[in-house]
């Protein structure tokens, strides 16, 4: 675990529960590749670089969810690097406290304002092309987040970000947090038209074929869709909904949980409406959800 793995001559990933990738640019210089959960793993990635002689030029974050840009601020601090993400995750990187904001819709609390959730603040500028190394491409990966993209190297290796979760995640879970579930089938149809040398999933093994997890991760939303749909064949009010879901996938409830599946379930949701599949009226002030 944490061990720096060789992809091609210049790309390479730390192994650990968030793969973290650190990109050989010119002589001497590196750009990670998302920072991980904490300022712990910020500490392993940057021992590999300066055990290597290499120089951290900076930090691409593929989205700002908190494990991802966790050691974003301790590896700015160290080493003076700059940090970019794309479109709306630049300012959610620059703003942690948004992301549990947005969660629950709400002020958050303190359950909610850990380190799983809301990661220390970095100086984050826009993610452009004109940024990136020469050969550097951005892949948009719409779905799991606002505007989180990939990163293709120039050795030809695809990072992917949370595009896709490995199998046992889905075997295990069932449901993982979505922002658009229409967006995130269309990414994955994407990827699975891509070609590259290796697929770098954060949450997933390292693969020269993506096509045959794609297509489950893929499934696996399609049967959750069809799954609210099925409930709300009666109509249902949101916590009814998120109570049938939970113990259909048979999961279990924690604040946490309760607002990253829940997020999922009213994006879902919304999708469904603007689909005209799901309809929903007020009654007793109770907002219902039902089945068109």
């Amino acid at each position: 675990m944490y061990e720096l793995i060789q992809l091609s001559e210049h790309d390479f990933y730390m192994d650990c529960p968030v793969k973290t990738g650190l990109v050989l640019f010119e002589e001497g210089k590196v750009i990670a590749v998302d920072s991980g959960l904490d300022k712990g793993t910020g500490k392993k990635l940057l021992r590999h670089v300066e055990e290597n002689g290499w120089k951290l030029e900076a930090v691409i974050n593929t989205h700002s969810h908190a494990d991802h840009i966790g050691g974003n601020r301790f590896l700015q601090e160290k080493t003076g690097c700059r940090i970019y993400a794309p479109g709306l995750e630049r300012t959610f990187t620059s703003r942690p406290e948004l992301e549990p904001m947005t969660l629950y819709g709400g002020l958050p609390f303190k359950d909610l304002q850990g380190k799983f959730m809301m990661a220390p603040s970095s100086r984050a500028e826009e993610l452009t092309p004109d940024v990136l190394p020469k050969g550097m491409e951005i892949i948009p990966l719409p779905g799991h987040s606002f505007d989180m993209a990939g990163l293709r190297t120039a050795d030809g290796n695809l990072f992917l970000a949370d595009c896709l979760s490995s199998e046992e995640t889905l075997a295990k879970y069932g449901i993982g947090y979505l922002w658009d579930a229409g967006k995130y089938i269309e990414t994955l149809k994407q990827v699975m038209e891509m070609k590259a040398l290796h697929f770098v999933p954060a949450h997933a093994a390292v693969t020269e074929d993506i096509r045959e997890l794609a297509q489950k991760n893929i499934d696996a939303v399609e049967a959750l869709l069809e799954k609210i749909q099925e409930l709300c064949r009666k109509p249902r009010i949101f916590e009814e909904l998120l109570h049938e879901l939970f113990a259909s996938y048979n999961m279990t409830m924690n604040m946490q949980q309760y607002v990253l599946i829940g997020s999922t379930v009213k994006s879902c949701l919304s999708g469904l409406v603007t689909a005209g599949k799901v309809k929903y009226y007020c009654e007793d002030a109770y907002i219902f959800w039902q089945t068109v």
